[in-house]
């Protein structure tokens, strides 16, 4: 078989996402003729250049001037229509979509005004590709305040094409959650043309990935933030390939950890089948995406294919049994070969590997990281081999182990492997904040190569914290000691921090604070949130 596995929009453009790499390699380690593109990394280069960024905003800026006006009087005037009805433009749906987008134009247009004009929109239009060339450049790239100006052009930028394409959310590193709640908003949203700024950029690309007749495109969703830009990008494929008039039409699926956490949705939809995509493959996709190769190949019926959800020829959605995944140690090396460095937003490219499937706790009520999956850990002999073959591929020398937590055990024996083979690399993980991360590890793994930990600190209140069901160690001074011994060793610290869990006191959320800035000194870096309840997470199943 041979297509496609792509990467849509949007996911944070300094690293490619595992996900690519990883289903490239089991498939073609099985003599499918995959290519990869990660169109995430493709549409960030696209949108942040001058040229598109003068378009859209002139664009944008004429539309309003045309037809605001109107579309405001019209959108007072709901109450008593002034169309019959006929013209799907002039629907309240519709107008009072596009009477937001064009509050939303103003909104920039006078913050834009009132802003110096060192940050206002031409401005920004201006210098945002010098911006983007300071995070590539070697030199300019460890002077933090060049970086700290680049990074808020490129903010503001976001921000000014979110405004243009509202509802759109442009991002650049931290991810924007969208909530749609039908299949028909979903539909709706994606259809959006104005207020969608993926539909364009598709449109540009969607030619050339059908040209030569693709059997297989895989397409992988992992997180909230692709949704709109995943689903934009299969409505459009689809109606490409019903208006071609082949006969063999590519097999299009959605793979991914996004949807196994909607299967009630997915199985009571199946328009969302005809709209959006042909099969929708649940949890680990590494076997199911093989069974799916032998059924496209006519060795196998589709019911054959585990994990898998289909629509059969009465219409009915089918959701095929689940079988356990490939062991960890069986799967190969991730191939980032299609993957060009100088494409992403830092001087060196960072891989990102993996020593263990899911979370080895599993246990905090927050948390659906680990839906769907079961916890294992690779061989350390095995993680070895992967960095060994990565460095003679690519030279890589910066990795990024992506594994919800690695324990203090593991990082102990990689870190003494690491040495012995004489590997030199820079590494950073996520772990926990549990006994045994203590200062002699800390030195081992800073000589191995260890740079940074992130932690899932999130509460200073050791009420909260138990709450969370974070663990033993919910005292913050016990926290604190694991913190200052890596410090101590060179190694980073970076803080996972979430604000108003349920129950928490405005006083228990200063104490978060006051803990932050009375140890800023051995914190490096950190993040912010606030609570979001979600769908099969401890705490929602409480309810």
């Amino acid at each position: 078989m041979k297509g496609f596995i792509l990467y849509p929009p949007q996911w944070i453009p300094f690293s490619p996402h595992l996900a690519g790499p990883a289903i490239q390699s089991i498939l073609r380690n099985a003599g499918h003729d995959m290519q990869l593109q990660d169109l995430s990394i493709d549409f960030y280069n696209h949108i942040l250049t001058t040229q598109f960024m003068h378009a859209a905003v002139k664009n944008g800026f004429a539309d309003f001037q045309s037809n605001a006006g109107l579309v405001s009087l019209l959108c007072a005037q709901i109450a008593t229509p002034l169309t019959n009805g006929t013209n799907p433009d002039q629907s309240p749906e519709v107008l009072q979509r596009r009477n937001l987008r064009y509050k939303a134009i103003f909104n920039m247009a006078r913050e834009s005004e009132k802003s110096s004009e060192a940050m206002d929109h031409n401005f920004v239009i201006a210098n945002i590709e010098s911006a983007a060339a300071v995070l590539r450049d070697k030199t300019h790239f460890y002077n933090p305040e060049k970086v700290q100006t680049a990074h808020a052009i490129i903010r503001k930028a976001c921000a000014i094409l979110s405004a243009v394409y509202h509802p759109s959310k442009v991002y650049f590193q931290n991810p924007q959650v969208q909530i749609y709640y039908t299949v028909d908003t979903l539909k709706s949203n994606c259809e959006n043309k104005d207020g969608n700024i993926f539909y364009q950029f598709y449109e540009g690309i969607i030619p050339d990935l059908l040209k030569d007749n693709p059997e297989f495109i895989g397409i992988s969703l992992g997180d909230y933030s692709q949704l709109l830009p995943g689903l934009t990008l299969t409505m459009l494929l689809k109606k490409a390939i019903r208006g071609s008039g082949k006969e063999r039409r590519p097999h299009i699926c959605i793979g991914g950890n996004l949807f196994g956490r909607y299967t009630d949705v997915l199985i009571n939809n199946p328009e969302f089948f005809n709209i959006f995509t042909d099969t929708v493959i649940l949890n680990e996709g590494e076997k199911p995406v093989l069974a799916l190769m032998r059924h496209l190949e006519g060795k196998i019926g589709i019911e054959a294919v585990p994990n898998l959800i289909h629509v059969s020829d009465q219409n009915v959605v089918i959701m095929n049994p689940e079988e356990t995944p490939l062991p960890v140690d069986t799967l190969g090396t991730p191939d980032f070969s299609n993957l060009v460095p100088r494409h992403y937003f830092l001087p060196e490219m960072i891989f990102n590997i993996q020593a263990s499937r899911s979370c080895y706790w599993r246990k905090c009520s927050f948390c659906t990281h680990h839906h769907g999956s079961r916890y294992a850990i690779k061989p350390v002999g095995k993680t070895i081999e992967e960095i060994k073959e990565l460095q003679q591929r690519h030279q890589a020398y910066y990795f990024h182990f992506i594994d919800e937590a690695i324990s203090p055990v593991y990082l102990r024996t990689l870190s003494q492997r690491i040495i012995e083979n004489g590997l030199k690399l820079n590494f950073y993980i996520y772990g926990r904040l549990e006994k045994g991360f203590d200062r002699e590890l800390f030195r081992l793994a800073h000589q191995a190569g260890l740079r940074m930990v992130l932690w899932g600190f999130e509460a200073a209140s050791e009420r909260v914290y138990q709450l969370m069901n974070k663990g033993n160690l919910a005292h913050k001074t016990d926290r604190l000691g694991i913190m200052q011994n890596a410090n101590a060793e060179g190694v980073w610290n970076f803080l996972f921090i979430m604000f108003g869990f349920p129950s928490e006191t405005l006083a228990e959320a200063k104490e978060t604070v006051d803990f932050l800035a009375e140890n800023r000194n051995i914190l490096s870096h950190g993040t912010g949130s606030t609570f979001m309840l979600v769908g099969d997470s401890p705490i929602m199943k409480d309810l």
